[in-house]
């Protein structure tokens, strides 16, 4: 296919939510690593767009910007996390669930700080605050505050033994459905994305419920090449996306250097499937999609 030479990370995450590195350093970064088409996906926030596309401009980086956002949900109590790409991020409908979803944030982290008081750690949302640099607060940067006090050894650690979910600081998420999102993603002209299906610790028999689910209320593709994945994940996802009809995807998740995987890292998405970008028109700093 004649795009297939390009290379592309269409989930990352910046300073405007819980990633390390601004918009700016961001999209440099993805030149360096040699991304051709990258996509910022910010938990439940656009605000770090802008940044990023004036950067491209000014610095005449040789790399598409894709207009992103992931959208935080809840399907059977279990949190889900959908992906919108090519949205309009100035779309009303789209704009006003994000404002929802940030002052549940805003609220759940108030909560994850009470909580983390009872066990004798203060001042945790103030320091998270802090971390998040007047954007939203996030699991994450109680991580980071618990890391920098010395309480656990990385952030992972931090989930495991205070913020994940049944762990002593976890509240638990009262989020959007996944029709919410998908539709506000649909309005804002994107197309729906589940985000990295096997890292819900889903039985294969609710993964596969929870695919038919996704695929009847208008989802129109899935992450088939991720971050932390075995080469049997990488054929199995694609299996499904032949299976439910689904168009496929790829992205690191990339939060910060050293952490999981690197921008631009992850596998080739798989020769029988049918890449999301596969219709895509590409100009200098944009994109569109053309119908099929």
């Amino acid at each position: 296919m004649e795009l297939s030479t390009r290379r592309y990370d269409l989930h990352s995450h910046t300073t405007a939510s819980d990633g390390m590195l601004s918009p700016a350093e961001l999209v440099k970064r993805a030149v360096d690593n040699c991304v051709d088409v990258l996509a910022i996906t910010d938990h439940d926030s656009t605000a770090g767009l802008e940044e990023a596309r004036n950067t491209i401009s000014q610095d005449k980086l040789p790399l598409i910007l894709i207009n992103g956002v992931e959208i935080s949900t809840v399907w059977k109590n279990q949190g889900i996390h959908i992906v919108g790409l090519n949205i309009d991020p100035n779309h009303d409908h789209l704009q006003q669930l994000l404002r929802k979803q940030t002052e549940y944030r805003r609220e759940r982290a108030q909560e994850i700080a009470a909580k983390l008081a009872g066990l004798g750690i203060v001042d945790s949302y103030q320091k998270a605050e802090q971390y998040a640099q007047g954007e939203i607060v996030s699991r994450a940067h109680f991580a980071r505050y618990l890391v920098d006090l010395g309480i656990v050894k990385d952030i992972n650690k931090a989930f495991k033994r205070y913020l994940g979910k049944g762990k002593p600081a976890y509240i638990s998420p009262r989020w959007c459905s996944i029709t919410e999102a998908v539709e506000a993603i649909h309005a804002a002209g994107g197309v729906a994305v589940l985000a990295h299906p096997t890292r819900y610790d889903l039985t294969a028999t609710k993964l596969r419920k929870l695919l038919d689910e996704f695929k009847q209320i208008g989802g129109d593709a899935i992450e088939v090449s991720q971050s932390r994945q075995s080469r049997d994940e990488l054929y199995m996802l694609a299996k499904y996306a032949l299976q439910y009809e689904f168009l496929a995807s790829q992205g690191s998740d990339f939060h910060s250097i050293g952490q999981y995987v690197d921008l631009g890292k992850v596998e080739p998405l798989t020769e029988n499937v049918t890449p999301i970008w596969y219709n895509w028109s590409y100009e200098r700093d944009s994109i569109r999609i053309e119908d099929t």
